[in-house]
């Protein structure tokens, strides 16, 4: 479960070990002295802990370690126990969290976080393992471009920022925040001058009313200092450069799933250049409507330059709050264009139900949401006007053109991944193939002896509506099921994407004898080459 944090991910037990529980997030910053660091949050689920009885209450106890590697090279290690809160008897279990800095270089690296209830008999050790990258963001740098050939009508005002400041130098991560507090005493929790109680989910339920997060921004002296910044700056017989050189922090919530900024969680800051300048902030969402979300940090020149950018994503469950409904469901009457458009050459009503259902895989969910329980599928009418305007919104300027080129991939993809109880579409690999395109290429391993059927798609750039773009994803398609022709999503590294670590494993229980819930990879099997081709797909 990814999070704007960075990552975010469930420790979960079997109901032997006393079904052990916790969630684990982590923030990059940057001690500008020092370098990066890693800042780790562990919140350990009291009730799920084995609790040692006294005199004065229960207490749970575990043992945590972090290992963290480069191939051979272990530049951090680390193990302690953390005791639990005291609880009176007869009272809940409370959850405790543990939080930890790690400097590291930049670079990739391997992070394995164990942990183990010391008050358990059984020997169940929680883990989870984690790909890591920590960004250069060390002082900028010039590129091999002279700062003084830059001349304003070169870099004209509202353009991107050059080569010479490198992207990702200006934003830490973002750290979500469940409460804070002004500091007394110094210590691991504090941050500018507050003690921050991380919030350590992407999932905000009924009775959590605000979102809270803090940021930092750097590099800004350099910036506003350099040559390429005052080149941009009119002439100022005044003198007043300092005020030219405050910079814009932009922060917001927008819908996931079409990109609209939600009214009234949108907040501008001023701030002067410094060499860390942090941002701590929170938004209410009381009534926010259950949803999916981004939100988005952004920092701007007075020149209107975006200088860096943070995305990140949440889910929200709050019944209270009736969903935004599709809007071009909603029109006027006297404002219903699609009669008489080119959608009404569609008049059967079961082809139309098949056009609807086919947009499931590129659908925002609150357009799955009308069709599957707002949908009159007698209603010809209404199922053209969604599908009018369900493309208008998309390509105003050619509509049909948009649906049309859509239509000739679900063919394609009917043709090649219908089973006998599904159309193409309905399938994970339809799925996929619509909502991203076709990859960049394909792995068919249908013959190895010891694993299921399988294919691993692989993406050079993945690009979706719905977020960010993203470089270098995979998709792992397996058939499990005998006598099907199915091909179920087992794994994938993209975001918002089933992530399962055991998936060699789980590919390879073709031929294993045993469950092992510890086992995350599949040990080496004969003609197996799944590991390779997810590494290095051809």
């Amino acid at each position: 479960m990814l999070i704007l944090s960075g990552v975010s991910a469930l420790f979960s037990g079997s109901a032997i070990a006393q079904n052990l529980k916790a969630e684990f997030a982590m923030a990059e910053f940057l001690a500008p002295d020092e370098g990066p660091y890693l800042e780790t949050y562990l919140k350990l689920k009291g009730n799920s802990l084995v609790q040692e009885q006294t005199e004065e209450g229960s207490f749970s106890e575990v043992l945590i370690t972090y290992h963290v590697s480069k191939g051979v090279w272990v530049p951090f290690k680390d193990a302690y126990k953390v005791k639990g809160p005291v609880n009176k008897h007869g009272v809940y279990p409370l959850d405790f969290i543990d939080q930890r800095r790690i400097p590291l270089k930049p670079g990739e690296y391997q992070l394995e976080v164990t942990i183990d209830d010391l008050k358990d008999s059984t020997d169940f050790i929680a883990k989870v393992s984690q790909t890591i990258v920590i960004e250069k963001k060390g002082r900028l740098v010039p590129d091999t471009t002279d700062m003084n050939s830059i001349l304003p009508d070169e870099a004209p005002l509202g353009s991107l920022t050059p080569k010479i400041y490198k992207a990702g130098y200006f934003l830490s991560d973002i750290q979500l925040v469940d409460s804070y507090n002004k500091t007394t005493s110094p210590n691991i929790l504090t941050k500018a001058g507050y003690d921050l109680i991380p919030y350590t989910s992407n999932f905000y339920p009924e009775g959590k009313d605000k979102i809270g997060l803090y940021f930092e921004v750097y590099n800004t002296v350099e910036y506003f200092n350099s040559k390429y910044y005052l080149g941009l700056q009119p002439s100022n017989p005044e003198g007043n450069g300092q005020r030219n050189k405050e910079f814009l922090v932009n922060i917001f919530i927008q819908n996931a799933d079409n990109g609209k900024v939600v009214e009234g969680l949108r907040k501008f800051f001023k701030r002067e250049p410094k060499e860390v300048v942090p941002v701590l902030h929170s938004f209410p969402i009381d009534q926010l409507a259950s949803g999916n979300y981004d939100i988005v940090v952004e920092i701007r020149d007075r020149q209107n330059t975006l200088l860096d950018r943070r995305i990140g994503f949440f889910q929200r469950s709050n019944n209270a709050i009736e969903p935004e409904p599709v809007e071009y469901l909603s029109q006027n009457e006297n404002e219903k264009e699609f009669i008489g458009s080119w959608v009404s050459k569609y008049q059967d009503p079961d082809l139309l139900k098949e056009y609807l259902r086919c947009l499931h895989p590129i659908s925002s969910q609150l357009e799955i949401s009308q069709v599957n329980t707002r949908m009159n599928f007698r209603d010809r009418n209404m199922m053209q006007e969604f599908l009018y305007y369900f493309w208008k919104t998309r390509n105003p300027e050619d509509p049909e053109g948009a649906w049309l080129k859509y239509l000739a991939q679900v063919e394609k993809v009917n043709a090649n991944y219908s089973t006998n109880i599904k159309k193409g579409y309905d399938t994970d690999r339809g799925r996929v193939y619509l909502q991203y395109g076709p990859p960049n290429t394909i792995s068919p391993n249908y013959f190895e002896p010891d694993t299921y059927p399988y294919e691993i798609w692989h993406y050079y750039v993945l690009r979706d509506f719905k977020s960010a773009e993203q470089t270098n994803k995979k998709f792992v398609f397996a058939n499990v099921e005998r006598g099907t022709e199915e091909f179920r999503l087992i794994h994938s590294d993209a975001k918002n994407e089933i992530t399962n670590r055991r998936w060699q494993y789980d590919l390879q229980s073709r031929s294993s004898q045993t469950i092992d819930l510890d086992v995350e990879e599949g040990g080496d099997q004969y003609g197996g080459r799944s590991k390779d081709f997810f590494r290095n797909p051809y």
